[in-house]
């Protein structure tokens, strides 16, 4: 089992879904860990205690990832409060803007890339100039960019950018001993759409079927094990790498 006693974390988007599991995961194995949230404090503040009830230590932190100013205030409070900094997940996004390309208004391109994409760089950006010597950066990519698919235009090219430069910065950061991974999971159960979605829906049937694996979803704690081994000392000769969390579907 993965022993993270004495390390400090940061995951962004944390108030439920993939962060949440993420968050949850690694207090469970003895990380203190910065839960960052948008919106949805109740969200957060049941990961913080979740963690908790698992015998570590959490603090919930409000900022918005798009604003390069607050994800390197909220990368500071790992320090001020842990005084290390050892881990940090770029799990936060916006799942939604599907439909054609030739309906995509301006304002919705904005709000997507916004998040996805430029908050997705500059958390990456502010973690590699911050994350201490021998430490993980994950980011939490989509299937979607693997291959175009009708309706996912806006959703997929916002991820891609990010995607790309996970590569890039284990490159550049990588003789401090720092990994830089993606975890590439496909529709999860319990985030985003998924959420909410009832047994019986088509896209649900859908993919479920797509795993030669067996006649169910991917989950949160599927892709918060993948995340588990990135930040263990199993994946230290690991780095730059996109693990794909399918089920064995192509995408």
């Amino acid at each position: 089992m993965t022993d993270l006693t004495g390390k400090a974390a940061v995951v962004t988007g944390a108030s439920r879904g993939i962060g949440q599991a993420v968050a949850i995961r690694l207090g469970r194995l003895g990380a203190r860990v910065v839960v960052n949230y948008a919106q949805g404090a109740a969200g957060a503040a049941a990961t913080v205690a979740a963690i908790e009830d698992a015998g570590s230590q959490a603090i919930a932190v409000q900022a918005d990832v798009s604003k390069p100013d607050e994800i390197e205030a909220l990368l500071d409070t790992a320090r001020s409060r842990f005084g290390q900094l050892d881990i940090v997940v770029a799990n936060a996004g916006l799942d939604e803007g599907l439909g054609p390309v030739l309906d995509v208004t301006e304002a919705e391109y904005d709000r997507m890339f916004n998040v996805n994409a430029k908050g997705a760089f500059f958390t990456l950006q502010k973690a590699g100039g911050m994350v201490d010597s021998g430490g993980s950066i994950v980011y939490i990519g989509s299937s979607s960019t693997l291959r175009p698919t009708a309706g996912f235009g806006l959703y997929t090219s916002s991820k891609l950018p990010a995607s790309f430069l996970v590569g890039v910065l284990a490159q550049e950061i990588g003789e401090r001993g720092v990994t830089v991974n993606a975890v590439v999971p496909t529709a999860t159960d319990g985030a985003g759409y998924f959420t909410e979605s009832k047994a019986d829906d088509p896209l649900r049937q859908l993919v479920q079927n797509a795993s030669p694996l067996g006649s169910r979803m991917g989950t949160v704690d599927d892709v918060a094990d993948a995340v588990e081994f990135f930040t263990g000392e199993l994946s230290r000769w690991i780095s730059g790498q996109q693990l794909l969390v399918s089920g064995g579907a192509l995408s």
